[in-house]
């Protein structure tokens, strides 16, 4: 017979998360992130009279999150996907870093079991999907989505112009180090997007930032927008 395996009560990965600590508390069945938000498990530990769970399997959006599994097991190896067997934790804290625009759209999954070996794997959900919230533009550039990108293949982004009358426009940009960014092939000098229309990027250049930055067309006719991404793993 297996073990008890544990997740998040409807078994959904956790979105939304902002900048800072998340604990993953097995022992109560609780999840807080650094608001002190919180999420329930489908169970604990508690209820079944024991100590430890054994084996993680754990994603987090963004490559650089740091993952600590119990007391002394640290992991920050620039990758979206961890499985870790036959070590015992009753917690585990994912510090999630400031290197998105916006702050607060991260996410986390995990399962875990008081078996020794976890016989699950879920690699094949290494994608990172999300939409901004509604955006008003101004007379110049202001990053709208920007992400350390780390360990996707693939970077997608749907940019739209929401708005009833006025031109937006938009500048895909990418780096290396966080700092300086440089206009892709296409977007130099920006991309005019009428109102309610969309422009759609797609590349598989596997740099480490994107970002996506907006402005009004012309001075003082503003219009709003949303920039839906979708950064994937291919497997």
């Amino acid at each position: 017979m297996g073990g008890a395996l544990f997740s998040t009560i409807d078994g959904e990965p956790i979105k939304d998360l902002p900048v800072g600590d998340v604990m993953l508390d097995f022992r109560h069945g609780v999840v807080t992130d650094s608001l002190g938000n919180q999420t329930l498990m489908n169970t604990n530990l508690d209820y079944y009279g024991l100590t430890q769970a054994n084996s993680i399997a754990i994603y987090a959006s963004d490559a650089e999150a740091e993952i600590n599994i119990g007391n002394s097991l640290t992991l920050k190896d620039h990758q979206i996907t961890h499985q870790i067997n036959n070590y015992g934790f009753d917690y585990v804290r994912v510090n999630i870093p400031d290197l998105s625009t916006p702050n607060d759209k991260s996410q986390l999954m995990f399962v875990a079991s008081t078996d020794q070996i976890l016989n699950y794997n879920f690699k094949n959900y290494a994608h990172f999907r999300d939409v901004t919230d509604t955006y008003t533009t101004t007379n110049s550039y202001a990053t709208v989505v920007s992400h350390h990108v780390g360990g996707y293949d693939q970077f997608i982004f749907y940019i739209d112009n929401t708005g009833g009358s006025n031109a937006m426009t938009a500048t895909v940009e990418v780096s290396n180090d966080g700092t300086n960014f440089f206009t892709l092939s296409g977007y130099v000098g920006g991309v005019n997007i009428a109102a309610n229309d969309t422009n759609i990027f797609a590349s598989d250049q596997q740099h480490h930032f994107y970002r996506v930055q907006l402005k009004s067309t012309s001075s003082g006719n503003h219009t709003t927008a949303k920039v839906y991404w979708n950064y994937v793993e291919n497997l």
